[in-house]
């Protein structure tokens, strides 16, 4: 049963802007933040691909990973759901783990324990959420959020699907894994959020 990583990054990252480059190019730590996420992604022994969608919304990021190797699935960059069926469409996985290129906090060992309790589950889909109090604790600008058996639970834009139901376009029954941790509550939008994620890297690097 193979479980594939799709990293997202076709948007047109509006709000980052004032940086002068696209989003998933956006330097932390002196890299690009899409190479963080690759880095991790490449660590988790459950994953046995791994893709990058990109858009004509985003072609210095295209260039970027077409030089590193990484395999690549052309989206239309218009409307994310869409641009999801897209992707999945050129691939051939069972699985898929989705996670945005703008998670530059999210860890391997996270990302293992996401895709080994959804196949642990057998159910459709496994949406990632953080408890509000937490996200609000760390200062995320909370634009959504739903109540899951009594708490008020902030999806964070990672999930793992059934690929195959997926392509159905219909909806995926499933439930959601809590974290309590920044590693997919510092979602890069502004130039505020990359300076957070500045900080939270630096103090795992200095307080391992």
């Amino acid at each position: 049963m193979s479980v594939a990583a799709l990293i997202t990054a076709g948007g047109r990252g509006t709000r980052i802007r004032e940086l002068g480059t696209e989003k998933p190019l956006a330097l932390l730590q002196g890299r690009p933040m899409v190479d963080h996420v690759l880095e991790q992604m490449m660590l988790v022994d459950e994953i046995t691909s791994v893709y990058v969608s990109v858009s004509d919304n985003v072609p210095r990021t295209r260039e970027h990973l077409k030089r590193l190797g990484v395999k690549l699935l052309e989206t239309s960059g218009t409307e994310y759901c869409h641009d999801l069926i897209q992707a999945a469409e050129g691939m051939i996985e069972d699985h898929i783990f989705i996670c945005p290129a703008d998670l530059p906090l999210l860890r391997a060992e996270l990302v293992s324990d996401v895709v080994r309790e959804y196949l642990r589950r057998k159910e459709q889909s496994l949406t990632v959420g953080i408890p509000l109090e937490k996200a609000l604790e760390f200062g995320v600008d909370v634009t959504f959020y739903e109540n899951v058996d009594g708490r008020s639970l902030m999806p964070c834009g990672v999930s793992v699907v059934d690929r195959e139901r997926m392509l159905t376009r219909e909806y995926l029954p499933g439930s959601y894994f809590v974290v309590d941790t920044p590693d997919v509550a510092v979602n890069v939008n502004t130039v505020a959020d990359l300076k957070r994620a500045e900080r939270v890297l630096h103090q795992r690097l200095t307080c391992p």
